[in-house]
């Protein structure tokens, strides 16, 4: 199945629907609270939308503007992972 080329701004519709999905079933996802606030505090989630400055940052390519979000989160998962080895 072909789903397109790369594009930022699908990318993160299917992250905001998906949300707005757990929200309208009564499901409050935590993780992706504190995700947000873990990005923000790397000065990797501006008020302009993570979006905007990762294609900024990999000079317009989307498909590298995705991998950056996404190694993102992996790096957030394995941070939490291993925060509570720390306390």
């Amino acid at each position: 199945m072909h789903i397109g080329e790369p594009n930022v701004d699908r990318f993160q519709g299917l992250i905001v629907g998906y949300h707005m999905c757990q929200l309208d079933q009564g499901v409050e996802d935590a993780e992706y609270g504190r995700f947000r606030e873990w990005l923000r505090d790397k000065g990797e989630f501006p008020s302009e939308g993570w979006e905007a400055k990762y294609l900024r940052d990999c000079d317009g390519d989307p498909e590298r503007a995705i991998r950056k979000y996404l190694d993102f989160v992996a790096e957030f998962l394995a941070w939490h992972r291993e925060e509570p080895a720390r306390r």
